[in-house]
């Protein structure tokens, strides 16, 4: 795990890409018209950014989905306040850095000017300061850089080196603090919503904030809010900073109640209605379950391994890992005494690839027909996937198999299994009493221990 994507190496090369796509667009700036600088210093930025995602993505993310849908509109309202809570804490972090001189004095300068030629067009500084910024950036350090870290890391370690890598990328001493103190928030509201939605909004409204109070009070580059204070109004700027920093405690003491009254989805790899809701009815209310066809999944999930660990393993990770969220697989088995355990493995398909519950019940009783032995057993494997971590177990029921189908209800092989001590089959009983016995229920059962 530990040489999964994201490491240090793995961000070295994600500069390297973006260094190397920069390289062209800088020679473009130095044989330009002076008329166009700002016009081409907004594709020197977005450009090449643009293609480091390309590149980051076809290298270490192939198989990431980035999720940009809208969630939790009523929070709206407070996330605006909060950011700007953050934007004044941010600002407070130039009083942490000495006056440039020497060296730093000739960078800061240069940022200056570039920041000076940027905004001296209206249209091309908003589009780079306030559209296309908070648009690449939130993709590469959230929707990629932070999704994977929080596969690998817990959330509080992975949003801090999120953060700090945010910070390092703006390649200026006097952003990193402020850019790392605001990757806190934004890390910690793409964990929460698992997506770009708000990461992007609160990356918007701080950065036309900034663009246009650069614009009105004519300050350039680098500068803050900060070297425009003294005297009293600085000690008003100090209140206003620990205000800030109790109302963003706050905030978060509200936002990690609110989160948890929000019913966790889990996704269900299945397209198999029946089966969704008998998982459902089983396991707590507070679980919301999709199925594949609502995460917009087509196909077929692969199951070509050998046992039913093996398929429910390699059916949740085709789900959990390119989706982005918590997943249960399982794979089920009836196993006939008198078949050497067959279907096993293979009852889904027992007649066929694209076989029926019918043609399947139909093959079994045709292959039992003149056996005396019909004891059998239904057994269950359901694998869980939370983040990094990987979660198998296991239920089973034994009974016997009936010489004909009986009920209505169920699916599968439920109308020829009568499980021990009871005289109905599955699909002769009610739901409820079902999900209390079966070999679901009880893999089931210990998977609400896990989770």
């Amino acid at each position: 795990m530990k040489n999964r994507f994201p490491t240090l190496w793995h961000f070295a090369v994600i500069f390297l890409f973006y260094i190397a796509f920069t390289i062209p667009f800088g020679l473009i700036q130095l044989i330009a018209p002076k008329s166009l600088d700002a016009w081409v210093m907004l594709l020197a930025y977005a450009v090449p950014l643009l293609l480091t995602i390309w590149a980051t993505r076809r290298t270490y993310d192939k198989k990431g989905k980035l999720n940009y849908k809208p969630a939790y509109f009523d929070l709206i309202p407070l996330v605006i306040v909060v950011s700007y809570a953050f934007l004044i804490v941010g600002e407070s972090t130039v009083f942490l850095l000495p006056e440039p001189t020497g060296f730093w004095k000739v960078i800061y300068d240069e940022l200056n000017k570039s920041m000076e030629k940027i905004f001296s067009n209206y249209i091309a500084g908003f589009l780079m300061v306030a559209v296309a910024a908070p648009i690449l950036e939130e993709t590469l350090f959230r929707g990629i850089i932070l999704r994977a870290l929080l596969k690998k890391y817990k959330p509080y370690k992975a949003i801090l080196w999120s953060a700090i890598a945010f910070g390092i990328f703006h390649l200026n001493p006097w952003q990193f603090l402020y850019a790392t103190v605001l990757g806190l928030f934004l890390g910690y509201m793409y964990w929460k919503t698992k997506s770009l939605f708000y990461p992007i909004l609160i990356h918007f409204m701080l950065n036309s904030t900034a663009f246009f109070t650069a614009q009105m009070m004519d300050m350039k580059g680098t500068e803050g809010l900060t070297e425009h204070l003294s005297g009293d109004d600085l000690q008003k700027f100090i209140a206003m900073i620990v205000i800030a920093v109790i109302l963003i405690i706050m905030a978060w003491k509200y936002f990690e109640k609110y989160f948890a009254r929000v019913p966790r989805e889990i996704v269900v790899a299945t397209q198999n209605r029946h089966k969704l809701k008998e998982i459902g009815n089983i396991l707590p209310e507070n679980y919301r379950l999709k199925s594949l066809q609502d995460i917009g999944f087509k196909g077929n999930l692969k199951e070509t391994g050998n046992t039913l660990e093996d398929n429910a393993l390699q059916k949740v990770r085709q789900i959990a890992i390119p989706y982005d969220v918590d997943a249960i697989a399982d794979d089920t088995g009836l196993e006939v005494e008198a078949l050497n355990g067959a279907p096993g493995v293979y009852s889904a398909r027992y007649a066929g690839d694209n076989a029926s519950y019918e043609d399947n019940v139909q093959k079994l009783l045709e292959e039992i027909k003149d056996k005396e032995n019909r004891k059998a057993q239904f057994r269950t494997v359901v694998a869980y996937s939370k983040g990094d971590k990987e979660y198998t177990v296991s239920g089973t029921v034994k009974g016997h198999i009936t010489t004909e189908p009986r009920g209505a209800g169920g699916f599968g092989y439920d109308s020829v299994f009568v499980p021990e001590g009871y005289t109905q089959t599955f699909a002769e009983m009610g739901e409820e009493q079902k999900n209390k016995i079966s070999h679901r229920a009880v893999a089931l059962q210990k998977l609400k221990e896990i989770i």
